[in-house]
């Protein structure tokens, strides 16, 4: 990925359980971490996203 270091690892291109080759690539260990944590952070937050509850109306609103 940055051109600069040897390959040490296997990254999927595509994050998930496609583990063809077309989806598979070679990576150094310092490129593969930071790839990894972005996907994470992005994974976690789309979970905390999805889980939030709809807000609730106010007490003091009188619904008609």
């Amino acid at each position: 990925m940055c051109a600069e270091r040897l390959s040490t690892e296997v990254d999927h291109i595509v994050p998930g359980d496609d583990h063809r080759d077309s989806n598979l690539q070679g990576v150094c260990s310092p490129c593969h971490r930071v790839k990894s944590a972005r996907e994470g952070g992005l994974a976690a937050a789309a979970r905390r996203a999805s889980a939030r509850r709809p807000p609730s109306p106010h007490p003091g609103l009188i619904e008609r």
